[in-house]
């Protein structure tokens, strides 16, 4: 297929999504003030070809730098050559959050021309569905342990995820364990305890008989105080804020400490192609990895779903719950998020399409 199809607008639109429950965690409470919406910007990469890419990147600054440095870096570029308008973006601006919204809108893009899914675009599934956590906010105890029980009777029973980190915390893990006994959980700090306070308190948790699947951050400490406190635990430990480049993943698996048993990947924060190409290196280490955080629209989400089916190395149920989170979606169509799993859809591209009426009525300025 010799055809070529060009760029010709980049368009960001900012929205506000109020959150079903407003969201607590240990960053929350160290400011005082509960996530009460979702700030991100919704994006559009236009073609002569009439086909529309749509990405997602949050960040107060993706307006004027789509308008000033990454939209007149993509016009008249082929969106079917990822890789190198990839490595431009990088080369001139550095990678971020914005990079990786290209990235969902340049795969978006590329499906549709070939009429696949983006997972088959990128060579098929490895495994039919994402196994997924259901991840419990920082909230009164009552609504956790409500939340808990239905999404468990749902068919979220893999694990259940739990925002710890903060002044009371074990009580809630305490009253959450002893509702849903049969299902282990995971808790995650957020770095908010130091490494013996972290240690202390998950034997504590261990001893009155809660099953933990592994644990998430649990202090902002070194890879060698992970690995103590795994061996201590018997427990496998999950890092997520404890690594931002590949430098530093390419650090912890130098490490060789095998008590760090997964990573989490900020999958808005890496997109597509560098979220296969970082499974792919923890699969040469013998670790797991995850996706996170939920806190993005169904754009992203769905295109984690195709991704987390692609990528051959094991997955440990991952925290990307998107829309499920937020009063509405910016989606016309409701993402195959349940029982536990969620699935990417089979029509081409990321299957998804814009709903304007709810971009309209959630913009910001």
């Amino acid at each position: 297929m010799g055809e070529r199809i060009k760029i010709t607008r980049v368009e960001a639109i900012p929205v506000s999504i109020p959150y079903v429950i407003p969201w607590r965690n240990k960053h929350t409470e160290v400011l005082g003030e509960a996530t009460t919406h979702l700030h991100t910007n919704v994006l559009k990469v236009y073609t002569d070809a009439g086909i529309l890419g749509i990405g997602e990147a949050r960040g107060e600054d993706v307006g004027a730098s789509i308008k000033n440095l990454i939209g007149p870096a993509l016009i008249g570029r082929d969106p079917l050559e990822i890789e190198p308008i990839l490595m431009t973006l990088e080369s001139q601006f550095g990678w971020s959050r914005l990079c990786a919204g290209i990235d969902f809108a340049l795969h978006d893009i590329s499906g549709k021309f070939y009429d696949v899914p983006v997972y088959r675009l990128l060579g098929g599934k490895a495994r039919d569905a994402v196994p997924m956590v259901w991840t419990l906010p920082y909230v009164d105890l009552d609504i956790q342990v409500k939340q808990a029980t239905e999404r468990v009777a749902e068919g979220f029973q893999h694990v259940v995820k739990m925002k710890v980190g903060v002044a009371g915390d074990q009580d809630h893990v305490l009253a959450v364990a002893r509702a849903i006994p049969d299902v282990p959980l995971r808790p995650d700090n957020n770095q908010g305890h130091d490494a013996e306070t972290a240690l202390t308190q998950f034997k504590a948790l261990l001893d009155a008989g809660v099953k933990l699947e592994m644990v998430e951050d649990p202090s902002p400490s070194n890879w060698d105080d992970y690995q103590r406190i795994a061996e201590a635990l018997g427990v496998g430990v999950s890092v997520h804020a404890g690594w931002k480049s590949i430098q530093d993943l390419g650090a912890l698996i130098r490490a060789n400490n095998p008590g760090i048993v997964n990573v989490n990947v900020t999958f808005a924060q890496w997109g597509i192609r560098r979220t296969l190409l970082i499974a792919g290196i923890l699969e040469s280490a013998g670790i797991t990895w995850s996706m996170g955080t939920s806190h993005e629209s169904g754009i992203k989400t769905a295109a984690a779903l195709h991704t987390g089916c692609v990528a051959r190395n094991e997955i440990a149920p991952a925290d990307v719950l998107g829309p499920r989170l937020f009063e509405e979606d910016v989606l016309t169509e409701t993402l195959d998020i349940k029982a536990g799993y969620g699935r990417p859809f089979d029509t081409p591209g990321l299957g998804i399409t814009l709903n304007e009426d709810a971009l309209e009525r959630y913009a910001s300025n």
